[in-house]
C-alpha cells in the first residue's frame, strides 16, 4: 500500500470517532459540522480527509497564518476563517460539533482540552500533549463530559516501523548506534 493512500484512508477512516456521537445530528438529517485549526501540510491532509465525508460540513478554518487560510478558503467558501482559536470558539462555539486540531505540536493540549471545555469532540494530530498532566487532564475531562477523542498516529501502524521495531527490540540486527530519519517535506515530496 502506498504511504498517501494509507494516510488518506487512514485519515478517512478516523470519521468514525466523530459520526457515534453525533447519531442525534445525523438522525435528524443534519452534517456534523467541523471546524479546521491548522492548515499545514498535515492540517490540509486532515481536511481533505474529513470533508471527503458526505456527513460531514467544514464551517471553520483556522490557522495564524493567513497565507495557509488563503490556500484552501476558496475550497470551502461556506466556512468562516480564522486566526486565533479562541476567537473561532468564541464566535463559532455553538455553531460546530467537532474539532481538528493540526497545528504546530506545542499547542495541540491547549487548543485540545478549550474545545473540550467547550464538550467539543476531538481529533488531534500527535504528539497529543507534551506533559503528562496535559495528558492526565484531557483524559478526565473527556471521560466527565463523554466525549469522544482520538490522536492520529498513522505512521506508526506502517509495516516498516513494526519490523524495525521487531527487529530492534529483539536484538535480531545488534546494537542500533545511529538513525537517520527523513521528512518528506525536506525531500520536497
Amino acid at each position: 500500500m502506498k504511504r498517501r493512500h494509507f494516510l488518506k484512508t487512514a485519515a478517512a477512516g478516523s470519521m468514525a470517532f466523530f459520526l457515534p456521537a453525533s447519531v442525534a445530528t445525523l438522525a435528524a438529517g443534519k452534517k456534523v459540522r467541523i471546524a479546521q485549526i491548522g492548515l499545514g501540510m498535515m492540517g490540509v491532509s486532515d481536511l481533505h480527509s474529513m470533508a471527503s465525508h458526505s456527513a460531514v460540513e467544514v464551517v471553520a478554518l483556522c490557522d495564524v497564518g493567513l497565507s495557509l487560510v488563503d490556500k484552501i478558503k476558496d475550497k470551502f467558501p461556506k466556512a468562516k476563517v480564522f486566526q486565533d482559536y479562541r476567537q473561532l470558539f468564541k464566535k463559532m462555539g455553538k455553531k460546530i460539533d467537532a474539532v481538528v486540531v493540526s497545528t504546530t505540536d506545542h499547542t495541540h493540549a491547549p487548543i485540545s482540552l478549550a474545545a473540550m471545555n467547550m464538550n467539543k469532540n476531538v481529533y488531534c494530530q500527535n504528539p497529543l500533549t507534551h506533559y503528562i498532566s496535559e495528558s492526565r487532564e484531557m483524559d478526565a475531562v473527556a471521560a466527565r463530559k463523554k466525549l469522544i477523542t482520538q490522536m492520529g498516529i498513522q505512521v506508526h501502524s506502517f509495516y516498516d516501523y513494526k519490523l524495525a521495531s521487531i527487529l530492534i527490540r529483539g536484538g535480531i540486527i545488534g546494537k542500533v548506534k545511529k538513525v537517520i530519519a527523513l521528512v518528506a517535506k525536506s525531500l520536497g515530496i
